[in-house]
């Protein structure tokens, strides 16, 4: 397993500040996404760093001598990035995102891409992730965030993260059994993008899966356009969770717990392979930092979160 600099960066700073909770408030990661990466470093070192009690975190001994690699580390990585800016790569970066990854991340994402290669032309594109697929085997594309990747042998998918989704309906709308299952969803309007795509998979997988074939489904290949009829209360949809905070919170829409639950889907960013390079690397790690900071995606997938919720 590969040590990297995000695992070598949480387990430093949990070390120094004396707990996983204020590392990951100082990092703006969850404590989840902290843990995560010690327990990887851990991992790969075959090695525990830290006895852990309730609140607090002391090295073992073992701890205590790799907290001083990973200081120097960090160091020479601190130093390699001030000479990274003073010859950041010029040209240009065709990259391509999803609906849900520009309405809620990418404005971020492109705002460190920006800070720590200046030099650098951004080409947006955003689309679906089939489209996004077809321009990237296509070779239109550098760089694609997106869910479910279908790509060729000439391109590499970089895991980051779950997306979790829910099913909505208006807050106006009259109440629908709990938990909502695939057989009341019968002679419903459900709105979705339209085929392929991972929504439309999502729907149909989840249908299926209660023996319910979907007949009439509104299809849109805007998620904001899905998201206003249900608002509206002309249909109800699955939606992806980060996209629906400010309306949930503003109770323009609530969440129908379902039975069974929503199966999250895989977030990656994939690159033509023979364009990688310690820079597509950087923008690889910038990316899932940025999104998991701003709790765009999950590191665990959710059914073990409930696992360790249930056994807790």
């Amino acid at each position: 397993m590969r040590i990297t600099l995000s695992q070598m960066e949480a387990f430093y700073w949990a070390a120094h500040l004396g707990s996983i909770h204020a590392a990951a408030r100082h990092l703006h990661l969850s404590q989840p996404a902290v843990s995560a990466r010690i327990k990887e470093l851990e991992d790969a070192l075959d090695a525990r760093l830290f006895e852990r009690t309730r609140q607090r975190v002391t090295l073992t001994d073992i701890g205590t001598a790799a907290l001083r690699h990973a200081d120097q580390a960090l160091n020479s990585s601190r130093q390699l990035e001030h000479f990274r800016k003073d010859r950041s790569p010029g040209g240009k970066l065709r990259l391509g995102a999803d609906e849900c990854s520009a309405t809620v991340g990418l404005t971020a994402v492109i705002a460190k891409i920006k800070e720590h290669f200046p030099s650098l032309d951004l080409e947006i594109t955003v689309d679906v992730g089939s489209i996004l697929n077809q321009k990237l085997n296509a070779k239109e594309l550098d760089i694609a965030i997106l869910t479910n990747p279908s790509t060729g042998a000439e391109a590499t998918d970089s895991f980051i993260g779950w997306m979790p989704f829910a099913w909505v309906a208006s807050s106006s709308a009259p109440a629908l059994p709990a938990p909502f299952k695939p057989t009341d969803a019968h002679g419903l309007s459900i709105a979705t993008h339209s085929a392929p795509s991972t929504l439309y998979a999502v729907v149909d997988g989840w249908l299926h899966s209660g023996g319910v074939k979907a007949r009439s489904l509104n299809t849109s290949n805007s998620l904001a356009l899905i998201a206003r009829l249900v608002a509206a209360g002309h249909a109800i949809a699955i939606l992806p969770l980060p996209l629906l905070q400010e309306m949930l919170a503003s109770g323009a829409m609530r969440t129908l717990p379902c039975s069974p639950p929503i199966e999250p889907a895989g977030f990656y960013i994939s690159y033509m392979t023979a364009t990688h390079n310690p820079g597509i690397d950087a923008i690889v790690e910038l990316t899932k930092d940025t999104l998991l900071r701003l709790k765009f995606l999950t590191v665990d997938h959710p059914a073990h979160q409930q696992a360790d919720a249930d056994h807790a």
